[in-house]
C-alpha cells in the first residue's frame, strides 16, 4: 500500500486499473473518505523517516562503512519493489482483495513499534545489531506492505471511478503533504534538540511513525469491497503470467523503451542515499540539517504533486516522463558540482536544498510519470503486468546504493575524501542523461 499511497512517484501496485466501479452511493462515499484517510495519515507517519535523511542519519551514527549506510538507505524502496511481480501473482486469480491488505498490515506495521523498543531498551548500545535491526524490520514492514499494495489498489480500481481515483489520490496526496510538513517540522526540532539523548530522539520519530500506521489502519476496516466480476475473474485465471511478460519484453519496443528509461533515471537512488552523507561530512553540519532537509523533501513532494498532476492533466504522461527525467539528471549534478568545486558551506547549504527539494518532488513522478504513461500504451489485458514489471526492475535499481556505498568505501579509510563523491554523483548524473535522451524520443501515448 505504500507505494500507491506513498510518495505518489515512489510506488505502485501492479493491480488492474479497468474494473467496474461501484454503485451504492453509501458505499462510495465511505470508500472514498476511507481511501483519502489512509493516503493521508500513512504517508504522513512515513514523513517521521524519510529514507534519505532520518534512515541515513541513523546509520551513519551508527556505523562508518559507507556501503552498510547505503543499504540502510535503499532498504525502504528495494524491499518494496521487488516484490510486486511476486505479490501480483499471489493475489491473481483472488475475487476478494480485502483480507489481503489487513493481515499484511496488521503484521507488518507492528515493525516500528519493535524498533522503537528496541532503542529505548538498548539505547544501541551494539550499534551494528541495531543498525541491522532497523534494516530488518523495514524489510518486513515492505514486504508485507507490496503484497498489500496490490490488493490494495485493486480494491480501489473495483470500487471507484477512475476520475475518482484520480482526485482521491490528489486529495489525499495534498493532504498528506500538509501533515507532513507538520512532520518534518517535529523531526527538525526533535534531532535538533540537544536535550533529547541518541538514540532517544529517532525512537521518537518511529514510533511517530507507528502512531500513524496503527490510526490509518482504522480506515482500511471500514473498506467495503466489490467482488470481482466472474468475467473478469476467468479472463485472469485463462491467462499465463509469465508467458505473456516474456512475450512483450520479446517483442513490444515500447515497452523496452520505457524500461530502459525508468533503469537509466532510477538509478538516481544510488546518489541520493549519499547527498545528507557527503554534506555533513564535508561541512561538518550537525543533526539539524536532518530535519531541515526533511522539510525540504515534504516541501518538494507537496509542490511536485501539483505541477505533474497539472502536466499529465494538461499534456499527458509523456511530458511528465521528459520533466521528471531531467529532474533525475539535474538532482545528482549539483551535488557533484559542489563535490568538485570549492563551494563554501552556506552556499552548498542551499544547493542541497535545492537537491532535496528536487528529490521530494521526484517521488511523487513515478505514477504521473513512467507508469501513468506505461498504462496509457500498454495494450489492455498487459497492464497491471507491465507495471508490475517496471516496478520490480525498479526495485533491482534500488539496490545500487550498496555499490556506492562500496566505492565510497574504498576511499575512505585516509578520512574524508571529496573525490569518491563527486565520481559516483558524476556518473550517475551520465546515466540519468542518458535516460532524459531516451525519453524525448517516446511516441505520444496510445491513450489520451
Amino acid at each position: 500500500m505504500q507505494g500507491c499511497r506513498g510518495p505518489l512517484g515512489a510506488r505502485i501496485s501492479s493491480a488492474p486499473v479497468n474494473a467496474t466501479p461501484a454503485h451504492d452511493p453509501l458505499d462510495s462515499r465511505r470508500n472514498i473518505f476511507a481511501f483519502i484517510f489512509d493516503i493521508a495519515i500513512f504517508v504522513t507517519g512515513l514523513a517521521f523517516i524519510p529514507s534519505a535523511t532520518v534512515l541515513v542519519g541513523l546509520a551513519g551514527q551508527l556505523t562508518e562503512d559507507k556501503s552498510l549506510i547505503g543499504v540502510a538507505g535503499m532498504a525502504f524502496s528495494v524491499t518494496w519493489f521487488l516484490p510486486q511481480l511476486f505479490a501480483a501473482r499471489l493475489v491473481r486469480n483472488k475475487p476478494r482483495q480485502k483480507p489481503y491488505i489487513l493481515i499484511p498490515s496488521l503484521f507488518g506495521r507492528p515493525m516500528f513499534l519493535l524498533i522503537t523498543l528496541w532503542l529505548v531498551f538498548t539505547r544501541a548500545v551494539n550499534p551494528l545489531a541495531t543498525l541491522w535491526i532497523m534494516i530488518g524490520g523495514i524489510a518486513l514492514f515492505n514486504l508485507c506492505d507490496a503484497l498489500a499494495g496490490v490488493a490494495w489498489f485493486d480494491v480501489m480500481s473495483r470500487t471507484l471511478s477512475p476520475r475518482m481515483r484520480a482526485r482521491v489520490m490528489v486529495v489525499g496526496q495534498i493532504l498528506s503533504g500538509i501533515f507532513g510538513l507538520a512532520a518534518s517540522e517535529v523531526v527538525k526540532r526533535v534531532l535538533g534538540n540537544p536535550d533529547i539523548p541518541f538514540p532517544l530522539n529517532y525512537a521518537i520519530l518511529f514510533a511517530s511513525t507507528f502512531g500513524c500506521m496503527a490510526i490509518a489502519t482504522l480506515a482500511l476496516l471500514v473498506l467495503r469491497e466489490t467482488p470481482m466480476h466472474h468475467a473478469e475473474l476467468q479472463e485472469q485465471s485463462q491467462s499465463h503470467f509469465m508467458a505473456d511478460l516474456k512475450d512483450a519484453v520479446k517483442h513490444d519496443k515500447l515497452f523496452r523503451r520505457i524500461v530502459v528509461v525508468r533503469l537509466l533515471t532510477g538509478l538516481e537512488a544510488m546518489a541520493a542515499s549519499f547527498y545528507l552523507v557527503f554534506l555533513k561530512e564535508r561541512y561538518a553540519f550537525g543533526n539539524y540539517v536532518d530535519g531541515e532537509m526533511t522539510q525540504a523533501i515534504i516541501f518538494g513532494g507537496l509542490v511536485g504533486v501539483a505541477f505533474f498532476g497539472w502536466l499529465a492533466d494538461r499534456y499527458t504522461s509523456r511530458r511528465v516522463v521528459h520533466a521528471s527525467s531531467i529532474m533525475f539528471f539535474v538532482t545528482p549534478f549539483l551535488a557533484a558540482l559542489v563535490a568538485a568545486l570549492p563551494i563554501p558551506a552556506t552556499v552548498a547549504y542551499i544547493i542541497f536544498i535545492g537537491v532535496f527539494l528536487l528529490r521530494g518532488a521526484l517521488e511523487h513522478s513515478l505514477v504521473l510519470g513512467v507508469v501513468g504513461y506505461m498504462l496509457d500504451s500498454a495494450p489492455e489485458r498487459n497492464r497491471a503486468m507491465y507495471v508490475g514489471a517496471i516496478n520490480t526492475l525498479g526495485g533491482i535499481v534500488s539496490l545500487t546504493p550498496f555499490l556506492g556505498g562500496l566505492w565510497i568505501d574504498l576511499f575512505g579509510h585516509t578520512g574524508f575524501n571529496a573525490l569518491p563523491y563527486m565520481v559516483l554523483f558524476s556518473v550517475v548524473s551520465a546515466a540519468a542523461a542518458a535516460g532524459m535522451l531516451i525519453s524525448l524520443r517516446l511516441p505520444a501515448p496510445r491513450r489520451t
